[in-house]
């Protein structure tokens, strides 16, 4: 059961008497004195705000949404293939002399960096690594060529 006070709809029409504006305010608080319920009404009837109080209200217009770049987070393993373009990098001067004077060795050591170039490959240095493996790729095949000869 519902014992919350209901209002009447004699309350809903307060009239208040004619004359000027200070004798009906002083007319009007006389008369509701204690023991006359006090009634609320919402006013503002807006639906309530998601997201930041501190955001400039939205103008109508659909933003555009761009697209979310995201790098994979591999945890330890990102830091590995950014060591390993690194050490791409470095076997490339090793792999150049021994072109000339060990080709053999030189065959070993462009295998050694197509891989760890291989490795580099899933980190945020893509196209540097692609070139290194390129690099690699080639100084293998030169060095296969000049000791088979």
């Amino acid at each position: 059961m519902d014992t919350s006070p209901q209002p009447n709809t004699d309350d809903d029409t307060q009239q208040l008497p004619a004359g000027p504006p200070e004798e009906a305010s002083n007319t009007h608080n006389e008369e509701a004195g204690d023991e006359a319920p006090v009634l609320a009404r919402v006013v503002d009837e807006t639906p309530d705000r998601i997201g930041s109080p501190f955001a400039a209200t939205p103008s109508g217009k659909a933003v555009k949404q761009q697209k979310v770049i995201a790098l994979q987070d591999l945890g330890p393993f990102q830091y590995t293939a950014m060591g390993g373009v690194v050490a791409a990098i470095m076997l490339l001067g090793f792999v150049i002399p021994a072109l000339v004077w060990f080709p053999a060795g030189g065959c070993i050591i462009a295998a050694l960096g197509c891989g760890v170039a291989t490795l580099g490959l899933h980190s945020k240095f893509k196209r540097i690594t692609t070139g290194v493996l390129i690099s690699h790729t080639c100084l293998f095949l030169a060095c296969f060529f000049s000791a088979s000869t």
